[in-house]
């Protein structure tokens, strides 16, 4: 079989990952510090031959942070011809999400550090990461306004009614902060008719008197 060889330029393709996860309550950003430069940037890099763009994404991912993600999904392109200033180079970008806890980041590759940070207090990012960045939080919040079981991806198996009213606050913004409880508790046990999340019959306890501990609604999920 006859090779072909296309007669036209293109420029390279990349892949770059708005990774989030909730810390403390607030909304993280993993950013990872590239060698060559210094600065602080989104995992991803190019994609290589025989591979797909989901690919490239995971293995980005998981060379430069040492995560491997359940969730990832891809957003938007970013296609400016000056947004690199080593060529011309076109982002797929996709938003991954994954609980805190028990994530341990290990930087490799060409990345010498991997980091979380706040999404209100992100340092200034390489090339256009930092309007990626904004994209994929805004994509997120509509995504689990759209989707709100989506919301379960930042908890861990059981949680309280307060930690997934948090995440969802920390993700969609005031419609769901505090002073919107009532409200927000009536919208979860109202929804669909049956209810968003049911209770395991367990509870937790601590400092804090004890609170019941909820897991999502098998009828929906």
């Amino acid at each position: 079989m006859t090779q072909f060889v296309s007669p036209y330029w293109h420029p390279s393709v990349a892949t770059d990952i708005a990774f989030f996860t909730l810390r403390q309550g607030d909304l993280h950003l993993l950013c990872v510090k590239r060698k060559d430069d210094g600065k602080w940037a989104l995992p991803g890099g190019f994609i290589q031959e025989g591979e797909s763009l989901d690919q490239c994404a995971k293995r980005e991912l998981k060379e430069e942070t040492g995560i491997e993600t359940p969730y990832l999904q891809h957003f938007m392109n970013y296609s400016d011809p000056d947004r690199d200033h080593r060529g011309q180079v076109i982002s797929i970008a996709y938003v991954a999400i994954h609980p805190s806890f028990n994530l341990p980041l290990q930087a490799d590759t060409d990345v010498s550090d991997a980091r979380w940070f706040n999404t209100s207090q992100l340092p200034a990012l390489a090339f256009d990461h930092n309007k990626i960045a904004s994209d994929g939080q805004q994509h997120l919040s509509r995504l689990v306004e759209a989707k709100p079981d989506m919301a379960f991806a930042f908890l861990p198996t059981s949680f309280t009614l307060s930690e997934l009213q948090q995440t969802f606050e920390a993700i969609a913004g005031n419609k769901f902060a505090p002073h919107n409880k009532r409200n927000f508790r009536l919208w979860v046990d109202r929804f669909k008719g049956v209810g968003l999340v049911v209770e395991t019959g367990e509870m937790r306890t601590g400092a804090h008197r004890p609170a019941k501990l909820y897991r999502p609604n098998p009828k929906l999920f």
